[in-house]
């Protein structure tokens, strides 16, 4: 697989992702608020767990296809 392939894979996880996190950011925002975050914070969490998940699926995808 391709340097081009891989960074357009990657490009369009993160775009799924922020697509997906953007239908559900009230309920989401709504819930992490309830245990008296701020707002600023609720967002930050929020970013940093859909950053963890890309580049954790990512680094599954690359080393599955590198061991294949």
């Amino acid at each position: 697989m391709g340097r081009k392939t891989i960074l357009v894979g990657f490009w369009l996880l993160g775009y799924a992702l922020g697509f997906f996190a953007w239908l559900v950011r009230e309920p989401v925002f709504t819930f992490i608020r309830s245990f008296g975050l701020s707002a600023d914070a609720a967002g930050a969490l929020i970013t940093g767990f859909a950053g963890s998940v890309v580049m954790l699926v990512g680094i599954f995808l690359w080393s599955y296809m590198s061991s294949s």
